[in-house]
């Protein structure tokens, strides 16, 4: 017999495969036949299951809000909403930039820079010049332009998008089948932030800034040097605006 955290699991995993579909109509129709007023809306386990969520915690320590995105870019607080804020807040936190306030300042110079001040956060191109690239995992048609650049550090590939997919339901809670469904043009204005915690963790970003500093946390992002005079201007900005 599964055990409490084993039946839980059977939710928490489900990713709306044919297998899965199947399983969960069998349970209905067990319930239906044993014990239909499981099924029923007042039954407290559908009232509690629809309850509303709490809100997630806030990040501590360094802290994007809406004056700070206007001081740092010069546009508008009101550019940057709520949803902007709290998802660059949760990357941070995941990724322990939020603990390091040098390290943010390196990151978000690097971040404003790739994304023009958060302008851009879907790549330009249409993305074709990224399908069949297996070794990004777009091994379906449509791939390239579906998982081209997303976010200010322009996350590219299926196997990206479908690793966030799983990490966003076992650490959030949260099923989002619209990241590999539709890809780019949904996440990157739903999770332009969060979609990079996987490549931020790979790449050991925070050592890098922590123990390399500001050109080695620029070369591991880019990969080289282009537009290196703009970042380090940029992380000027980052030094004076960010305490």
């Amino acid at each position: 017999m599964l055990d409490e955290k084993g039946f839980r699991n059977f939710f928490l995993f489900y990713e709306d495969e044919p297998q899965q579909r199947t399983a969960v109509e069998i349970l209905r129709q067990l319930i239906l036949e044993d014990a239909p007023h499981l099924l029923e809306p007042d039954s407290p386990w559908v009232q509690k299951y629809r309850e509303e969520a709490p809100p997630a915690p806030k990040p501590h320590g360094c802290l994007v809000t809406s004056d700070l995105m206007s001081r740092l870019t010069g546009f508008d607080a009101e550019s940057f909403g709520e949803d902007f804020c709290d998802d660059f807040n949760q990357m941070l936190e995941a990724t322990g930039f939020d603990q390091d306030v040098d390290a943010f300042r390196m990151l978000m110079a690097n971040l404003m820079h790739e994304s023009g001040n958060f302008v851009y956060m879907k790549e330009i191109d249409p993305g074709y010049y990224l399908e069949g690239r297996s070794d990004l995992g777009n091994t379906q048609p449509g791939d390239g332009p579906r998982f081209r650049g997303c976010g200010p550090l322009q996350v590219t590939g299926r196997t990206h998008h479908t690793r966030f997919q799983k990490w966003l339901k076992a650490e959030r809670g949260i099923w989002a089948p619209e990241i590999t469904t539709i890809g780019t043009d949904w996440t990157a204005d739903h999770y332009p932030f969060q979609i990079a915690i996987s490549w931020i963790q790979g790449a050991n970003l925070l050592r890098v800034c922590q123990q390399d500093g500001f050109d080695a946390c620029c070369k591991r992002i880019n990969g080289g040097w282009n537009g290196i005079e703009d970042r380090r201007a940029k992380y000027e900005i980052c030094k004076r605006e960010i305490n």
